[in-house]
């Protein structure tokens, strides 16, 4: 499992910007409880919240992970209202239950990276090698699809169809 979670890191540029962990977590979407054992070592998290926390900071990735020294940010903090154009123009409602849907998202990703963060990297790789099979099991699938198709209808474009399908499946690129 990796070591460096970056939490130290994050606890210094969190406290620099005078905020508390429920502060930053109402204003990233990032659950308080995931930035606490983040910060505290316990879990380690994915890049893709690493980036958006960094987003948020203004300072680049490597500046969480401790591998680069904590440099002042450039610009300030993109704040969530910032997000949309103003020419986007949404109904209080609308606007109310996408900010629901953008909390739910974020707990459901917090919940995933504490799940991938508890497993071992034997686990990992029997779950990305599960993965792979199922993507190959769905391609195949998609072939036999694809020769039905063709025994129908042996149209031009079924056989153009098949030829793809199949060159997916035996990994050649279009």
């Amino acid at each position: 499992m990796d070591t460096n979670t970056g939490g130290n890191g994050l606890k210094r540029l969190r406290e620099r910007a005078g905020l508390t962990q429920q502060q930053l977590s109402s204003q990233t979407g990032i659950s308080r409880s995931l930035i606490s054992q983040w910060e505290n070592g316990v879990i380690s998290v994915s890049l893709s919240t690493k980036k958006r926390m960094a987003d948020f900071l203004g300072v680049a990735v490597e500046v969480l992970d401790d591998a680069a020294p904590t440099p002042e940010p450039v610009c300030a903090p993109i704040q969530p209202s910032d997000s949309l154009p103003p020419r986007v123009a949404m109904s209080e409602a609308a606007r109310q239950e996408m900010d629901e849907l953008t909390r739910q998202y974020a707990a459901l990703n917090d919940k995933l990276e504490q799940m991938l963060g508890r497993l071992t990297q034997e686990e990992l790789d029997r779950l990305h090698k599960s993965a792979q099979s199922l993507l190959e099991a769905v391609e195949t699938e998609g072939v036999f699809r694809q020769v039905k198709s063709f025994q129908q209808t042996k149209t031009t474009a079924s056989r153009e169809a098949l030829t793809r399908a199949l060159g997916r499946l035996l990994g050649e690129h279009e």
